[in-house]
């Protein structure tokens, strides 16, 4: 009997053991001293603000690396390391022979033309040939190529916008789209299209060789008003045009590390670690002189430094049901490339893939807002969430499976997602986001909660997929103008609030204030985001729009100048 005893109070010894290793990761403490040490190191200065493929990209991973190296995890990257390349097109440049000669008349580069970003290289020889504004919509009954020849070796010459110019209101709208016109005229026989823009509410189209777009099949050049005026004159004009462009391109890295807990099933938990360096991609928000550094403290060493937490705590786990695969990507400030990469050529077998946490900026925690979850609709295991508590956080629940940041290249190979963000500030892709202005203790807060939410999961085995309805299916509309606010994306009442107002842009200039909610635009009544991206993109330059928000308890009728 005594036996029995002893081998019974063995047997509730091993179970407690069991039952406390396995719930062990909520119980560990997230330090904010640690996360406050790691950001301020990786948003200093001495980084040059992360940008991929940079040197100071290098330094940033080299951190990560050695605090997973001390905790023993093992490298998931290339070849046995830790680092997982790949290859980012950041832009284009002239390459090789560029002129544009009209009837033996040399224009210069960029003063009086440029090649647009998805021009093809090559050459066009031949007589002008003015193909209207480009369309072929039979809905409308219009087709600027009918009376074209079927002869190939053409160069057609095409207005950007519409007799109409740009307005929104117009039947041409749907057809200013330039691609859609180069098309047009690729199906007409063109070997080249020379655009211009002679109406004065129509914009220039951009340059813009800090973005790499997959080139069309034939040279495309833009001619400025005043070259068009001075050298596109009399009845017959010769072209001679060459076109050489060049892809930028960048090696950036993914930083990869595993814990093998001997599971059936890993958990992906990431963050992108690049920023934006000195604005040489592109993407920064700031209206001051010069560049400066954009050190990304919120954006995203916030997300990072809360990866390296993560996988602190959990290396010390026992007995998890799932193993653990810590990613800290790369090139999300370009086009979640570093995460597409990784979706498309993992180092693990993605059907092994039970879940992925991601954090985009979670170091501006304000009590007022309070932060998002989001992907709650890609796994109706993740139902438990909707009723946790929490005395000291308060969030909102997002359901979509998408949006401009990492967990997005997750759901896209069907793994269920969840996000974590505490929301867009004034400081957002500025020089002025410095690691001195996150909340480290509610930043610890929410790591720790989602170790809760970890720990639930462990018990629910492999979780299944759900595919979410997307808001970006009804279509996103082409922005020709800019309001100047930062959206609150916190907000959950009544129309959309604003979070700050860029000094010198339309909504300053007509006295939209840090605060206000803003409850109608033109015709549309703003009920949320969605509805007010649907009125700025119905928006053209010149306009003047009357927008109405709400201040306190007051309703102010405000004049917008676009």
């Amino acid at each position: 009997m005594k036996n029995n005893t002893n081998l019974f109070r063995l047997l509730i010894r091993l179970l407690v053991v069991i039952i406390i290793s396995t719930k062990i990761v909520s119980a560990q403490i997230i330090s904010a001293d640690a996360l406050k040490k790691d950001v301020y190191f990786l948003a200093s200065d001495s980084l040059n603000g992360r940008q991929t493929g940079s040197k100071g990209e290098q330094i940033a991973s080299d951190y990560i690396i050695k605090q997973y190296k001390l905790l023993g995890l093992k490298p998931m990257g290339d070849n046995g390391t830790f680092l997982q390349a790949f290859e980012a097109n950041v832009g284009i440049k002239y390459s090789g022979e560029n002129y544009l000669s009209v009837n033996r008349a040399m224009l210069q580069a960029d003063s009086d033309y440029y090649a647009l970003n998805f021009s093809a290289s090559g050459k066009a020889i031949g007589s002008l040939k003015n193909a209207g504004y480009g369309m072929n919509a039979p809905q409308i009954e219009v087709n600027d190529f009918e009376k074209a020849s079927s002869d190939s070796g053409k160069i057609y010459l095409i207005e950007t916008s519409s007799p109409d110019g740009e307005s929104p209101h117009s039947k041409y709208y749907p057809y200013l789209d330039l691609q859609s016109k180069i098309q047009n005229a690729i199906k007409s026989g063109a070997t080249a299209v020379l655009l211009i823009n002679t109406h004065a509410d129509a914009e220039d189209p951009s340059k813009n060789f800090t973005k790499y777009l997959t080139p069309v099949s034939i040279p495309v050049v833009f001619v400025k008003k005043t070259a068009y005026e001075k050298y596109f004159t009399g009845k017959k004009i010769l072209i001679q045009l060459s076109v050489g462009l060049e892809k930028i391109s960048i090696t950036g890295h993914n930083v990869i590390a595993y814990k093998d807990n001997g599971a059936k099933t890993i958990v992906a938990i990431g963050a992108h670690y690049d920023h934006l360096g000195h604005n040489e991609f592109g993407g920064s928000l700031h209206k001051g002189e010069g560049n400066g550094i954009h050190n990304g403290a919120d954006d995203n060493a916030s997300g990072t430094a809360g990866v390296m937490a993560l996988a602190t705590a959990l290396s010390n786990q026992k007995n998890a049901n799932n193993n653990y695969l810590f990613i800290n990507f790369s090139g999300e400030e370009l086009g979640l490339i570093g995460s597409k990469y990784f979706a498309e050529h993992s180092t693990v077998d993605t059907n092994t893939l039970n879940y992925m946490i991601n954090m985009d900026m979670i170091g501006r925690y304000n009590p007022e807002k309070g932060m998002e979850i989001g992907g709650l609709g890609t796994s109706p295991q993740y139902d438990f969430i909707r009723s946790m508590k929490d005395d000291s956080l308060k969030w909102k629940l997002g359901e979509s499976g998408t949006g401009p940041t990492d967990f997005t290249s997750f759901y896209h190979i069907n793994v269920p997602v969840l996000n974590f963000f505490t929301g867009v500030h004034e400081d957002y892709h500025k020089p002025t986001d410095d690691a001195d202005k996150l909340n480290y203790k509610k930043e610890a807060e929410i790591l720790q909660l989602e170790l809760r939410i970890i720990d639930s999961l462990n018990s629910k085995g492999t979780l299944t997929f759900a595919r979410t309805k997307e808001s970006e299916s009804t279509g996103a509309p082409t922005y020709k103008v800019k309001l100047g606010i930062i959206p609150d994306y916190m907000y959950e009442g009544v129309g959309l609030r604003v979070d700050g107002v860029d000094d010198g842009l339309v909504a300053s200039k007509a006295g939209i204030q840090k605060g206000d909610i803003i409850i109608k635009v033109g015709d549309f009544t703003i009920s949320d985001i969605h509805i007010y991206m649907k009125a700025l993109g119905s928006i053209t330059k010149g306009d003047t729009v009357i927008i109405i928000v709400k201040r306190g308890d007051e309703e102010k009728k405000l004049s917008a100048n676009f």
